[in-house]
């Protein structure tokens, strides 16, 4: 004959079930980390080689474009800035590898250093000086010289209009027929502007991870690059992920390989990874910040 349940039983029912939901939600969110971490480490594990075959472009792209632009300007480039703007591009056109190159600015500086035409509208580095703000370029007017690189910050070269930002620029001597020095073919990046390309291009990939593991709607993402101690969103990202991701020292914790753990931001667990990507230089890379929702 089966025992009826005592009212004590009964009265505990609700006690039970409650510790099991609450067992089965910290189980959850412990799930949910370990996911977003596993997510955010082989979203940078995909990153990384895109970065380097950025780099590579560019730094291969350039010195072909630089011939080309030389070709395609005229005796004296200034005197005829729309001509110098079509020629830009022509000589971008002209080159694989900088027709599909990254860089937010493509531009044509004089001798000197000072920018006279870019080949976007509106031209906000018309008229200033890449060796002045960077003068580690200065290398490029030395005799024979190839691609000449350098890191800094250029308020006309942000991608965003407030909050740090850093940039990396490349140059390239422009040689006219008697290898006199023309002028110089300038590009690079803002790395925000660049952090926010390659979080867009990870927005397909974090879809099929989250397929592939039977998640029921797409993890919250944002990418990073970062150089040396600080880290660069998108021009969305809430200051407090870049922080909390300069917190964790990604230079140090990729110093043997990439890395990927958790951390906590405003309450939400997020998946965390990063990944140095020293074909850019040796102490950049890319980072990624994961919640599955």
């Amino acid at each position: 004959m089966m025992r009826s349940s005592t009212s004590a039983e009964r009265a505990s029912r609700p006690l039970v079930l409650g510790w099991a939901l609450a067992a089965a939600l910290v189980t959850g969110c412990q799930d949910d980390g370990k996911t977003s971490q596993k997510h955010a480490a082989e979203l940078c594990a995909k990153l990384a080689p895109v970065v380097a075959e950025d780099v590579r472009q560019v730094r291969t792209g350039l010195p072909a474009g630089s011939q080309k632009l030389a070709e395609l300007t005229d005796v004296d480039p200034g005197a005829n800035l729309l001509a110098l703007q079509r020629a830009i591009a022509g000589a971008r056109a002209s080159v694989k590898d900088l027709q599909v190159a990254k860089g937010t600015f493509f531009s044509f500086a004089d001798p000197s250093g000072t920018v006279l035409r870019s080949e976007a509208d509106p031209d906000m580095l018309a008229n200033r000086s890449v060796l002045a703000a960077f003068p580690e370029l200065r290398k490029v007017l030395a005799p024979g010289s190839g691609v000449v690189e350098a890191f800094g910050e250029m308020q006309e070269m942000r991608g965003v209009r407030n909050g740090p930002d850093l940039q990396w620029v490349a140059v390239h001597p422009v040689q006219g027929s008697g290898s006199e020095l023309k002028g110089l073919f300038v590009t690079g990046w803002s790395f925000r502007a660049y952090a926010y390309r390659l979080q867009e291009a990870a927005k397909h990939e974090i879809a099929e991870l989250a397929k592939r593991d039977g998640l029921k709607s797409i993890p919250l993402l944002y990418v990073f690059a970062w150089k040396g101690a600080k880290a660069y969103g998108g021009p969305v990202t809430p200051d407090v992920n870049t922080e909390a991701l300069e917190k964790l020292d990604l230079s140090a914790k990729t110093a043997s390989g990439p890395w990927s753990g958790t951390v906590e931001i405003t309450g939400r667990t997020f998946g965390a990874a990063a990944q140095r990507t020293p074909e850019l230089a040796p102490d950049a890379g890319v980072a990624a910040l994961v919640s599955t929702l």
